[in-house]
């Protein structure tokens, strides 16, 4: 008989146990959809945020504004002028030193990640990006010094490893910094010195011009573009040279609806986020693969280039069928690979390494160009679509720059394109 009231008192623990559970778990499983709900409204007002001060930004009152202050404080400096424009962007020409493959354009310096935390305003412009940032610790190289020959010309860059986070936060962050003091102070009386700390922080005790070769406390990631000039044979009745270009989609982190030509990214590890080997890191330095990535991944929408995550070796791009393609072109003289020079983005100092391919090849002409999540309309355009383009829409300042180099290019002019650019 005991042993049945035992039986039946465990029995009555359990089931008290069991209403328990049955109360707490929808409660559970109430506040996790509640807190998803919230997390993804406040990333919904983040990126809603975000979306309007780019709009702002693009704003004519502003760009011409931004435009001036940045002829004031870099006065030295070459501005791209291109079709009556001037653009916030700097340009140094190569010394047409550095033929493909390019090995000796870049050094580098060092694979040590130096280590060093956020402040208050640069966690603030992290989550003023929201989801914007897709792998913020990956590993890439930004520019130690852009050394010059005694004519002024490019003679080579020397770079040191970075992470995409601290680039944000050294170099994304001084156009946001700058757009805010403009509305602070309704863009009067600014000064680097005081207001402009992340931007002084840059310079440091170099003049404005001279810190663009320079950086100091800084890691402007080094990025990569190239114009894709091609021979289109679709049309037999047609046959014209035409230029790929592309619109940025609204939701990236930096330059949202803006034209731009691409492929163009930032000169970045193809691995992983956890990646720390310095085998890896040196392997991964080569600014040759690091553009033609681009190129399979913005016109081919090759994205399995956006990321390693399978383990692959880096060098597999160059085994990539339109990267592979490509490469053969040039082997054959059908198609030519340049490098023309760097352009920097004056509202972020970032350094452009700036290419052109040119191809001539009736099979190549046939392949669709799909375009990337980067972008909401790739299209290739012939030159006086092109020019057009440069001379009425809203153009990211690097492309500008990389259009007037190749329009300078010896290439170009001997192939009778330049002409008809300018």
């Amino acid at each position: 008989m005991q042993e049945f009231y035992q039986f039946w008192s465990e029995l009555g623990w359990l089931a008290n146990l069991l209403g328990i559970c049955l109360v707490i778990l929808p409660l559970v499983t109430f506040a996790n959809k509640l807190f998803e709900y919230l997390k993804e409204r406040k990333l919904n007002k983040i990126n809603n945020y975000r979306y309007q001060l780019s709009n702002k930004m693009n704003s004519d009152e502003y760009l011409h504004w931004q435009l001036s202050f940045f002829k004031e404080a870099y006065s030295s400096s070459e501005f791209t002028t291109l079709y009556g424009k001037e653009y916030p962007a700097t340009i140094i020409r190569t010394n047409n030193k550095h033929q493909y493959p390019f090995k000796g354009l870049c050094s580098l310096e060092s694979t040590d990640i130096k280590s060093f935390d956020f402040n208050k305003t640069q966690r603030k412009y992290l989550k003023y990006l929201g989801d914007s940032v897709k792998r913020p610790k990956m590993k890439g190289f930004s520019v130690k010094e852009v050394i010059l020959d005694s004519d002024g010309l490019l003679n080579s860059i020397s770079a040191r490893a970075t992470t995409y986070d601290q680039n944000l936060a050294t170099s994304h962050i001084l156009e946001w910094e700058l757009f805010k003091f403009y509305e602070r102070k309704n863009g009067k009386n600014i000064s680097i010195a005081t207001d402009l700390k992340m931007r002084a922080n840059y310079h440091g005790s170099c003049s404005p011009s001279s810190a663009i070769l320079k950086p100091c406390n800084a890691f402007p990631l080094i990025s990569v573009q190239a114009l894709v000039i091609y021979k289109d044979y679709k049309d037999p009745e047609n046959i014209e040279w035409k230029a790929v270009i592309a619109q940025r989609g609204k939701d990236v982190s930096v330059k949202p609806d803006l034209w731009q030509i691409q492929p163009a990214g930032g000169f970045e590890v193809f691995g992983h986020e956890q990646d720390n080997n310095n085998i890896l890191l040196e392997q991964a330095f080569d600014i040759r693969t690091a553009l033609l990535r681009e190129y399979a991944e913005e016109l081919y929408n090759v994205d399995e280039f956006s990321f390693c995550v399978d383990g692959r070796d880096s060098s597999s791009i160059l085994s990539e069928r339109h990267v592979s393609m490509l490469i053969e072109l040039i082997n054959t003289n059908s198609a030519s690979f340049d490098f023309l020079g760097l352009v920097t983005d004056l509202t972020v100092l970032r350094h452009e390494a700036s290419f052109l391919i040119v191809i001539d090849d009736k099979d190549y002409s046939k392949l669709p160009i799909l375009g990337s999540s980067e972008s909401v309309k790739m299209t290739s355009l012939n030159l006086q679509e092109l020019k057009k383009v440069f001379s009425k829409e809203k153009i990211h300042s690097s492309s500008a720059g990389l259009l007037q180099l190749a329009i300078e290019s010896e290439r170009l002019i001997n192939l009778g394109i330049s002409n008809q650019l300018k």
